[in-house]
């Protein structure tokens, strides 16, 4: 797919650092399937507890604070960046200056955040949300505690990117577990009535585990990792490159959170807590999603930076590849059948379902399908450290969903028009993304991206659909379909993706890698 341009690497590297590499994503997919579990059924405890109306007020309310997490992705991928790129180029010693220069810029954007969520945002809640007279002070109490909640996870963001870059997942999805275990026990206890008020006491519970998860960032990483205590540090152009890089990136940030909490937004004043309320439902499977794809990315993201860094082309290029088929062929063989199954699904977790939360949660599904694939190409953009044009063209694109969305609300176009415009804006800027690697990373062939990912999936997923609907068609017992097209479907769809979604060579490296993994456990 990409021409090879440099030597290759010691053959026990390279093999090191695929194992390393599938021990993570590994330990990811495990803490992603308890995540998964554990915050839909969380969802459900809270939705029972607090009812659709104050859970769709939490949301909102959530939202509003929410639409500044791009700051907290921003920043943790440009930490993230400089951490893994110095590690690649074997300067250690500046890891400390990435760590203080990382915390005073951290610090002084706590500051001015907190001034427009106090002034701007009390505003917006107050008077452009739909929020009943008797619910007023509950959620100026949500709304305050949502701003704690946030600062809190901003200011761990040094800590968590160490981790990150030293690749030490194991802690990060001990820590995740554990804060979404939090979040349920909290969930629990709504219904003790040990505050009047559910939705008070479940927004201090969320502030609380907030707090514990900074804590365990906090102290285990000034254990753990010399870098992470601040120093005074004078470097300029240190400051300068950061603040740059995280000035693009929270430009790119920034589109992204507009179009999930500012859709959220934009629903309940067009059409209310109820609609707000399916969206919410649909964002939580969105979710879940997301966080399998993440933990392909998450996993890969350190070692193609450190690859760029190294100039190592020809591992670089191998991890691109396989990274995309994975996340892609993953992604389509649990989302086919979810989508069939997904009133049953909705009905078993909520105890209700409605026309509105089936069509969404399959809308978002596709939605986040195409997103997922940027991952890879923004991964090896931010790598060449070239993101100016990049997320210019690309994030310009991104961004025009709300005001298009926002007219086609006032020209009184239904509710589910949002995820129209969502999937639409997203095709498009991932074509523009395509454009991009090229011209910033040549090796890259928009000839063979097409011809050995994208075409294959194709047909692929047209097969696996056909397969899917026969099984939903045939069998009438609604337990025995839903268990029978969960295990048959994703099953016949990897079939697939070994006959024809990978190459020759990609089968015989699948092949020695199941060797030497097993034979790596077994001594």
């Amino acid at each position: 797919m990409m021409s090879m341009q440099t030597n290759l690497p010691q053959v026990e590297k390279t093999s090191t650092r695929t194992r390393h590499i599938a021990s993570n994503t590994l330990v990811l997919f495990v803490r992603m399937f308890a995540i998964m579990l554990i915050n839909l059924y969380t969802v459900r405890v809270v939705l029972q507890a607090l009812g659709q109306v104050d859970y769709g007020l939490f949301n909102a309310i959530a939202g509003v604070v929410l639409t500044s997490t791009f700051l907290t992705t921003t920043l943790a991928i440009s930490i993230q960046r400089f951490y893994s790129y110095s590690i690649g180029i074997h300067n250690d010693s500046s890891l400390p200056q990435i760590f203080s220069v990382s915390m005073n810029i951290i610090l002084l954007l706590t500051v001015l955040v907190l001034l427009i969520f106090e002034t701007f945002g009390l505003w917006f809640v107050n008077t452009q949300l739909d929020i009943p007279a008797d619910r007023m002070t509950a959620a100026h109490w949500t709304y305050q505690l949502s701003i704690v909640a946030f600062l809190l996870s901003f200011l761990q963001i040094p800590y968590s990117a160490a981790f990150f870059a030293h690749e030490n997942m194991s802690y990060y999805a001990l820590v995740t577990m554990l804060e979404c275990v939090g979040r349920l026990f909290v969930a629990l206890l709504i219904g003790q009535h040990i505050l009047s008020d559910g939705l008070i006491f479940y927004a201090v519970g969320i502030a609380v585990v907030a707090f514990l998860t900074y804590a365990a960032y906090a102290i285990r990483g000034r254990l753990r990792y010399a870098e992470c205590r601040y120093t005074k540090v004078k470097d300029k152009k240190l400051y300068k490159d950061i603040l740059s890089f995280s000035g693009w990136t929270t430009y790119s940030a920034l589109s992204g959170i507009s179009i999930i909490q500012g859709s959220a937004i934009l629903l309940n004043i067009f059409f209310g807590n109820i609609a707000t309320a399916a969206y919410a439902i649909a964002n939580q499977i969105y979710n879940a999603m997301t966080a399998l794809s993440n933990s392909i990315a998450i996993a890969f993201r350190p070692p193609m930076i450190k690859s760029y860094a190294e100039q190592n082309i020809e591992y670089l290029n191998r991890l691109f590849i396989v990274s995309n088929k994975f996340i892609l062929y993953l992604l389509i063989a649990i989302s086919l059948p979810l989508m069939i199954e997904i009133p049953i699904i909705l009905n078993w977790w909520l105890g209700t379902v409605t026309e509105q939360m089936v069509l969404f949660s399959r809308l978002y599904i596709i939605f986040m399908i195409i997103l997922a694939l940027h991952n890879p190409i923004t991964t090896i953009i931010h790598a060449t450290g070239k993101i100016k044009h990049y997320i210019l063209l690309v994030d310009s694109i991104t961004l025009l969903c709300l005001p298009i969305t926002l007219i086609l609300f006032h020209w009184g176009y239904p509710d589910y028009t949002i995820f129209l415009s969502m999937i639409g804006v997203c095709a498009i800027a991932h074509i523009i993304r395509l454009v991009c690697l090229k011209h910033f990373y040549p090796p890259f062939s928009h000839r063979a991206y097409f011809m050995n990912l994208i075409f294959p999936c194709l047909l692929i997923t047209l097969i696996s659909i056909l397969l899917a609907l026969g099984i939903h068609q045939y069998i009438d017992s609604e337990l025995k379909r839903f268990i029978t097209l969960f295990v048959i479907s994703p099953l016949f769809t990897f079939f697939l993706v070994y006959a024809i979604g990978i190459s020759l060579e990609e089968r015989r490296m699948l092949h020695r890698f199941i060797l030497q993994y097993f034979k790596h456990s077994n001594t």
